[in-house]
């Protein structure tokens, strides 16, 4: 999943470029992960990840964090590195896909059933 998002040319491989993008981005994760671990537990609570989300540039309500927490989160809600990294990385790609369709900065877009297929798929 992740190295699908972080490809910029079209191979199914990943390049020196795109590699150093991608380990920068860990590396700063990592440090977003471990600072909010405030229990040093190896896993974040969803206040934790609420913190988190925002200090890594994402500004999500409540009802994004329970779907957030619904689908990474173990069955004790707590959310481990790995799947902080796959959340953060999925909210990059969403937002990137929303603000390219959002020609107008109006905040909304508008799909037909194969463009929500496609982003729903990828």
């Amino acid at each position: 999943m992740v190295f699908n998002q972080t490809q910029m040319d079209g191979s199914s491989k990943l390049g020196l470029q795109e590699f150093h993008r991608l380990w920068t981005k860990i590396q700063k994760y990592l440090e977003i992960f471990k600072s909010h671990d405030s229990d040093a537990s190896g896993t974040m609570s969803s206040h934790e990840m609420r913190a988190a989300l925002a200090e890594a540039g994402f500004q999500v309500n409540s009802a994004v964090i329970q779907e957030i927490v619904g689908r990474y989160a173990d069955t004790s809600y707590a959310i481990d590195f790995d799947c902080f990294i796959g959340c953060l990385i999925r909210l990059e790609m969403l937002f990137k896909m929303f603000r390219t369709l959002d020609k107008k900065n109006q905040g909304k877009i508008q799909l037909d059933l194969q463009q929500w297929l496609c982003l729903a798929i990828n």
